[in-house]
């Protein structure tokens, strides 16, 4: 593992758009692996480390997924795996298994302090492709004006990111994870969200990228040495009326309105668990609905992380909610009550 994230040397002079794009092919990478659900996750990550062979990206793109593998634009693919995650930061640093490309390259670490709004800013990453077959995707690049900085984002079914990088640099679904560039073809972000705004009141151009700054001080650098935070071994989404119906269109009506009877009109429907975490030990699995962690609600995914970041590392951690799909023969609303140790040490 290596102690911090690499600084480097600054690039000398303002890179053109063909210099970033070359500078993209050395160090960022689509990545794909697959839930036991068979669902098919799909995003971007970059080179932080080439020595140690280690990658940034965000815990939602990897969270919840096995068979993960990496692939430069020149084409060469190798596997990887996960060293440690931050899912209530949304960061997770991966290990290439196999050989880097003899290209490959590190990025260099900027400061999203320097940027400004009205800076021009560049997004590299793997959108998804007419077909959704990885095998054509390829590197996109696009640039745009930085809107605003240091803006607070509160996604549905996300995290609630306290600092983050407004652009017009578009980020597309498959460019999660990727690096927001400046013009020296520094880090500056981690391309996170786009605001689509609501049916009635759409929204176009709106962009948001992690301030590399509240990342890398104290999150990445312990990700970097292998150490999790917050993650409780288990990749959830969150319920709300209606979810059910959609993801099971026999069973879902009857289900969300079962559970409407009952008061629940929140929670965390789990998608998958990782083998041998406490939550797996414990008797946690897929197709369950969390309700409360700790003896308190947890509704939604800003909630649980208002929770989780509370609970000691080497800690007992208490979960309730209902089986529900988590027995792949039959459908049950009986209640379950879990307790497990949260992974580290205080």
């Amino acid at each position: 593992m290596t102690d911090e994230l690499p600084q480097g040397d600054q690039h000398p002079a303002e890179l053109t758009p063909q210099q970033l794009y070359s500078l993209g092919e050395k160090s960022v990478f689509s990545i794909q692996g697959r839930r036991p659900d068979d669902f098919i996750g799909s995003g971007t990550g970059f080179l932080v480390d080439k020595k140690g062979a280690m990658g940034l990206t965000n815990a939602h793109v990897v969270q919840g997924l096995a068979a993960i593998s990496g692939r430069f634009n020149t084409g060469e693919k190798a596997s990887l795996h996960v060293i440690a995650s931050d899912p209530c930061a949304d960061l997770a640093v991966v290990h290439f298994s196999t050989a880097l490309p003899d290209q490959a390259e590190a990025l260099i670490i900027g400061n999203s302090g320097d940027v400004k709004p009205g800076d021009t800013v560049t997004v590299l990453g793997y959108p998804g492709t007419l077909t959704n077959n990885p095998s054509e995707q390829k590197l996109i690049i696009s640039s745009g004006l930085v809107n605003a900085t240091k803006v607070p984002a509160r996604p549905r079914g996300a995290p609630e990111y306290k600092d983050t990088i407004q652009h017009g640099a578009t980020v597309n679904f498959g460019n999660s994870g990727g690096p927001l560039l400046d013009h020296h073809g520094r880090v500056v972000g981690i391309n996170t969200l786009t605001n689509f705004g609501s049916q009635d009141a759409p929204a176009q151009g709106q962009f948001y990228s992690i301030s590399i700054d509240t990342a890398k001080p104290e999150i990445v650098n312990k990700l970097l040495k292998g150490q999790s935070q917050n993650d409780m071994g288990w990749a959830v989404e969150e319920y709300y009326p209606g979810y059910f119906e959609a993801l099971h269109p026999t069973l879902g009506p009857g289900l969300d309105a079962q559970l409407a009877d009952e008061g629940i009109k929140g929670g965390l429907y789990v998608k998958a668990v990782t083998p041998g975490s406490g939550a797996s030990k414990a008797g946690v699995k897929a197709g369950m609905l969390l309700t409360k962690i700790q003896n308190t609600s947890a509704a939604n995914i800003a909630q649980m992380c208002d929770i989780v970041e509370s609970i000691l590392p080497g800690t007992v951690a208490e979960v309730e909610g209902l089986y529900l799909f988590s027995d792949s023969e039959r459908l049950d609303t009986r209640r379950f009550h879990a307790e497990f140790r949260v992974p580290g040490k205080h």
